[in-house]
């Protein structure tokens, strides 16, 4: 399935088999995130296969288009380079893996110019037409002139003309005026014989900034292309009709398409010619071509709208279906998803809430609840606004349940930017209840920090204190040590260090983003980054380092190359952990840019046993020791003291899996005690001894 894919924003859609199977697997570039995504075809669904994309070459930026310009039924790739295109051919042999050399290494694609031969520029947030637009039987190439004239130029290739094989791209540029239009600014072309970009703007100047994506189509079987044309500005998807041939091209008028019911994209809708759905016809797959989120208005969880093909291969109909295609099957609440995990209803399962950076006009939380009836955690969305946060009229949401008044009870904490002042803040929610999330006063609560709107964090007692700290990842790639002051109720930090664990400034990173737990059941915390490029990093038992480099990267298993590798987890990442899978080690959760999450799950754990396994240490404990008494336990639980009359003596703490959790006794007279364990709605107690 795709639940756990990872999500979509900026998708550049194309078709090719990768596991030589027979059928067309589906391969996304998703620009925002610079991320290659497949997806195998298995019968007529899709199945989310991320080992394929690490056989993608390194060096794909901006677009990607796969295209077959050599005629041997292997489909090649057409991306971005800082001088113009490169090119990869498909050199995967019978029933290998996929694989790829580069064409004419070390130089992009050449055509030849009116004097002499040139690199062929595109702007890198252009989409170019790879297409056999003179019908010849080898791929030319259409683009908007680099140089900000909103002409088309035509780049025909002379392969079949010069040796009568279709196996090369030889290169020649006809016209800087093919079709014989000028794009003048959003919903104004100027045609031959017609107005002047100077007249339809009556005075104004053509706005020529910004990317624009061409789609060459033939949509009536005449053997002459149409042309679909956006830029990155509009919101609209022009259709221009050819009225000429095919040595002479004439647009002679556009549309909006489709004709009845328009695209309205807030930016940039950019189109795919592409059988998604298996039935042997191209559909139009349309989503924005944007590097980032440039606006609030921007829904990036309905982004990929899919026309299905309701004609023929000659003659095409595009019929609106799905305006959130494939997402439809993730988790996607946008971009930017933080995920958390607590046991909300109190049936001792986790569940999931996810936050977005907006959602029409606020940020918001998505609420999922654990149906945990399988092998692969499957959740079930009751709430895309739990606790009513839209109110708050923000964006920029984050969240984290901790405990953060020292009460033994996880609150909601949670960061966001108000639309009013523009501040981003770290607020909570007081959680009043032990095992699950019931809130007496709905009032958010401040503290004193204040942060950058990219920065991130982490709330955790980093000095074992009793108090929950908070480590902050700066926009200077730095980490930030704010240590709680101790007052209770007032949440004030200070900053105690701005390199902590040795992260100082840094141009590798930025806004670094943490979990914290117990990775390899050694009993020791260990720390887990994500960075603005989608890599995770772990740092074992994270208290005891003192540098940046004493980090794992290749920690994903790919089943393809047999190999641990560091991969792009979708852009700019944030992780957590949660013992999904009933397992003596936490899976890592990541939630991306994309709005979508991934599991990763420990190939290393072993299935926990049926009850907790809870030791006091020492037992029996003496007032002389100089250290505290701890309590350790092999999964999440809850504790709390009683005497042997049943007399509560603290409120609940939690008490993180596998780790050695210091309890202060001091305060106690000499006796026996009774410590209570809640663990799935049930109680475990156990006797210790203080002298």
């Amino acid at each position: 399935g795709l639940m756990w894919a990872g999500g979509l924003n900026a998708a550049q859609v194309n078709t090719m088999d990768i596991n030589q199977d027979g059928l067309q697997d589906v391969v996304v570039f998703d620009r925002t995130a610079n991320k290659v995504i497949t997806y195998l075809a298995q019968g007529n669904a899709l199945q989310y296969a991320p080992d394929y994309e690490s056989l993608f070459p390194k060096e794909v930026s901006q677009w990607m288009l796969l295209r077959d310009f050599n005629c041997d039924g292997k489909k090649d790739i057409f991306t971005s380079d800082p001088f113009g295109i490169i090119v990869f051919v498909n050199t995967t042999k019978p029933g290998k893996q996929l694989s790829w050399r580069a064409y004419n290494p070390g130089f992009p694609l050449l055509t030849a110019g009116f004097s002499s031969n040139i690199n062929l520029k595109v702007n890198e947030s252009d989409i170019p037409a790879i297409d056999d637009v003179d019908g010849d039987g080898d791929l030319d190439i259409l683009n908007v002139r680099f140089v900000g004239i909103g002409t088309v130029e035509w780049h025909k290739n002379l392969s079949i003309e010069r040796t009568g094989r279709c196996d090369s791209m030889q290169l020649q540029r006809i016209t800087q005026t093919w079709g014989e239009f000028e794009d003048c600014a959003c919903g104004k072309i100027s045609f031959s014989g017609g107005k002047t970009c100077d007249q339809l703007l009556t005075g104004g100047r053509s706005q020529h900034t910004g990317g624009k994506a061409l789609l060459s189509i033939d949509l009536n079987n005449d053997g002459i292309r149409e042309l679909f044309f956006s830029e990155e500005s509009c919101t609209n998807l022009y259709l221009l009709s050819n009225t000429g041939s095919v040595s002479n091209p004439l647009m002679s008028g556009f549309s909006n398409f489709p004709a009845g019911n328009p695209i309205a994209m807030p930016f940039f809708p950019t189109p795919y010619y592409e059988d998604v759905d298996f039935d042997g016809l191209r559909d139009l797959v349309v989503s924005p071509n944007l590097s980032s989120r440039n606006s609030l208005s921007s829904d990036f969880s309905k982004s990929l709208l899919l026309y299905k093909n309701t004609g023929t291969a000659q003659v095409p109909q595009f019929t609106l279906t799905n305006n959130n295609f494939l997402q439809e099957q993730m988790i996607d609440v946008g971009d930017f998803s933080v995920p958390a995990f607590f046991d909300f209803d109190g049936d001792g399962d986790q569940d999931l809430f996810v936050s977005t950076y907006i959602k029409g006009t606020s940020a918001t939380i998505f609420q999922f609840e654990n149906i945990n009836t399988a092998a692969v955690p499957y959740f079930k969305r009751i709430s895309d606004d739990f606790f009513g946060l839209s109110v708050l009229n923000s964006y920029n949401l984050k969240i984290q349940f901790a405990d953060m008044n020292a009460d033994g009870k996880m609150d909601l904490a949670f960061s966001c930017t108000s639309k009013v002042n523009g501040r981003t803040t770290l607020r909570y929610i007081v959680n009043s209840a032990n095992d699950r999330f019931l809130v007496e006063d709905a009032t958010s609560k401040p503290t004193n920090l204040s942060l950058s709107l990219g920065e991130n964090w982490i709330v955790v007692d980093v000095d074992q204190d009793g108090q929950t700290d908070i480590l902050v990842g700066n926009d200077t790639g730095g980490v930030e040590f704010w240590k709680n002051q101790g007052v209770p109720d007032a949440n004030t930090y200070t900053m105690i260090s701005s390199n902590f664990l040795g992260f100082g400034s840094s141009t590798d990173r930025q806004n670094l983003s943490f979990a914290i737990a117990d990775l390899d059941a050694d009993g020791k915390a260990d720390l887990v980054t994500g960075d603005q490029r989608g890599i995770l990093s772990i740092y074992r038992d994270f208290r005891t380092i003192t540098s940046d480099a004493q980090r794992v990267t290749k920690i994903l298993f790919n089943e393809l190359t047999d190999e641990y590798e560091s991969r792009n987890l979708g852009g700019r990442i944030w992780p957590t952990t949660a013992n999904l899978f009933n397992s003596t080690k936490p899976a890592i959760i990541v939630g991306n840019l994309l709005g979508g999450l991934m599991i990763l799950r420990n190939d290393e754990g072993t299935e926990l046993p049926p009850e907790p396994a809870v030791s006091i240490f020492p037992n029996p404990y003496n007032f002389s020791n100089t250290s505290p008494l701890k309590i350790k336990s092999d999964r999440d639980v809850f504790v709390r003291f009683y005497n042997t009359l049943g007399q509560p003596l603290s409120e609940n703490y939690f008490v993180p899996a596998n780790q050695d959790y210091p309890i202060n006794m001091t305060l106690l007279p000499a006796g026996v005690y009774i410590a209570q364990f809640l663990w799935n709605g049930k109680t475990y107690s156990r006797r210790f001894v203080v002298y």
